[in-house]
């Protein structure tokens, strides 16, 4: 019998490792989507998804060689086993303190993952951000002479039949891989209080769409109002948040902005595959 008990606690030991194990994965997978981390790239995301889904198998099979082993035991021999471990007050206790001891452990340890993640997480966050932002200032300086030039030809902001041209920009721009969404905002030249946006939506280029008038209420609508103005002081503090955002004023360098680019990153895109460069 004691042969049996011993393999008993040695399988039960080893399940309520694994259990353990696939329980902290569970807790780290909930952060990360509620948070949406930038720690874990898709690689590492399918490695942890092998290990939970190991550590679960092997769990299962841990409990049903426990649920055999002890079907095997004779109830009379157990009753004495268990009378032997809780003959006295003091000894029948002391499991109790020992499981909460355990279960206070395991509730630490994954506080501590979690906090050792998410410091982890803002360090690659940081880096990712200033990547992103540097292949978005590139990118915009390639297309904001372009971008404009069609404003600036611009009588009114157009409803509709916008020029093919910008389609194609602002399209190229959201087929890059790090972007999600360019965006093309003008202001109203009948109220200051207003603007015009205009996104390439549309798979294909089509002359229903235009500009979309829109009242500046949020924070990052006055500072693009502002910058069209002639200060961009605002807009650059936006631009120094760690955000996948960037915001670049059209215009010759002499002359006040005509517009306002604004790309919004993707923000589970790889950027590991880009170098930085001083």
């Amino acid at each position: 019998m004691k042969s049996k008990v011993r393999l008993l606690n040695l399988v039960v030991s080893f399940t309520l490792a694994f259990l353990t194990l696939g329980a902290m994965l569970v807790v780290l997978g909930i952060f990360n989507a509620a948070l949406q981390w930038d720690l874990f790239g898709p690689r590492l995301e399918a490695v942890l998804y092998g290990v939970f889904g190991s550590c679960m198998a092997l769990a299962a099979f841990g409990a049903a060689m426990t649920l055999v082993i002890a079907l095997q035991e004779s109830v009379r021999d157990f009753k004495k086993f268990v009378q032997s471990r809780t003959s006295g007050g003091v000894a029948a206790d002391a499991p109790r303190r020992a499981y909460a001891a355990c279960m206070l452990a395991v509730i630490v340890a994954m506080a501590a993952m979690v906090g050792v993640c998410a410091a982890a997480n803002h360090a690659v966050r940081a880096k990712r951000c200033v990547v992103f932002k540097r292949l978005a200032t590139e990118q915009a300086a390639n297309f904001t002479p372009r971008l404009a030039d069609l404003v600036a030809g611009f009588a009114a902001p157009p409803r509709d039949n916008v020029p093919p041209d910008l389609y194609t920009v602002l399209k190229t721009l959201d087929n890059l891989d790090f972007v999600d969404r360019a965006t093309l905002y003008i202001p109203d030249p009948a109220e200051t209080a207003a603007m015009w946006g205009y996104t390439a939506w549309r798979t294909a280029y089509s002359n229903e769409d235009g500009f979309a008038r829109f009242y500046v209420a949020k924070d990052f609508e006055k500072a693009m109002r502002r910058a069209l103005d002639g200060d961009a002081g605002d807009l650059d503090r936006i631009n120094a948040r760690k955000e996948f955002i960037w915001y670049a004023p059209l215009g010759a360098a002499t002359d006040q902005p005509n517009a306002v680019l604004r790309i919004d990153g993707d923000r589970r895109h790889s950027f590991r595959e880009y170098g930085l460069f001083d």
